[in-house]
């Protein structure tokens, strides 16, 4: 190696650089200067490195000195360092499809040497970094940049097929909130009520508001059902009155009232 270095390599920023390019930048510096000897490189590495990240070497190396280490080591430890941290902070952007984000997280990866702790640290991360479900699916918003310029929007069969998946979502909600099925498996069996006496000594059965059976309305398991007729929460249509209104206005006659008149006039 001459006594004069040519040029002078910057420290790496820990916060916005690529230590992948670092260390091919440090490698042709090496081969400008004609360093050859592993120990040589050692502790040129680490005086070029930046205080931010011998630091961070220190703590990886601990309780090891890094100049312990051999070129090669410390950049074997510091790759990996530097791949995790980014996997790790890798959150799902807004407008990013779930697949995208997927993919971009194995691909992090690969570079981290997680063995056979990747299927965990993958499923991890995906629980911890995704997004709800209504900040990914709207296909009309548009992501940007973090320079202000626009990805390209999403065609229009993907466009379609997000609506007819949300309408199919509505639709489905709308049919299980109006018809207020109740699983036979899940319901217990309510224990029979009393049935109130009448004045001439004959049993009168207790008549549920809400659905029409024989217990007490506190019991029904419909007590929290919208009737699909009027919209009204607290019964189901068999009982709703607004139907029974309908039906009975349906039902009346008509009346026509024809009026004769009578010719009075004589025919001559």
């Amino acid at each position: 190696m001459s006594a004069n270095l040519f040029s002078r390599l910057d420290p790496f920023d820990c916060q916005k650089g690529d230590f992948d390019y670092y260390l091919e930048q440090f490698d042709n510096f090496l081969n400008l200067n004609s360093v050859n000897d592993d120990a040589k490189k050692v502790p040129l590495f680490i005086s070029s490195i930046g205080q931010d990240t011998y630091k961070i070497l220190k703590e990886i190396c601990a309780p090891s000195d890094p100049k312990e280490k051999s070129f090669d080591q410390m950049k074997t430890m510091l790759l990996e360092y530097f791949a995790r941290r980014e996997f790790y902070r890798r959150n799902q952007r807004p407008g990013e499809y779930t697949g995208v984000y997927v993919n971009e997280l194995k691909r992090l990866s690969i570079k981290c040497n997680f063995g056979a702790f990747t299927h965990d640290a993958l499923r991890d991360r995906i629980a911890c970094g995704k997004l709800p479900d209504d900040k990914t699916s709207n296909p009309t918003t548009v992501p940007t940049t973090s320079k202000g310029q626009s990805h390209p929007k999403p065609s229009v069969p993907q466009m379609v097929q997000v609506a007819a998946q949300k309408q199919a979502k509505v639709k489905k909600a709308t049919i299980e909130s109006n018809s207020a099925v109740v699983n036979p498996g899940n319901v217990q069996k309510q224990p029979k009520e009393p049935k109130a006496q009448t004045s001439g000594g004959q049993q009168k059965q207790l008549k549920c508001k809400i659905c029409g059976h024989d217990h007490k309305e506190a019991n029904c398991a419909h007590k929290d059902a919208t009737c699909f007729m009027c919209r009204k929460k607290g019964h189901i249509a068999s009982v709703c009155r607004e139907k029974a209104n309908k039906n009975q206005q349906q039902q009346q006659p008509v009346q026509v009232h024809v009026h004769v008149q009578q010719n009075t006039g004589v025919k001559n």
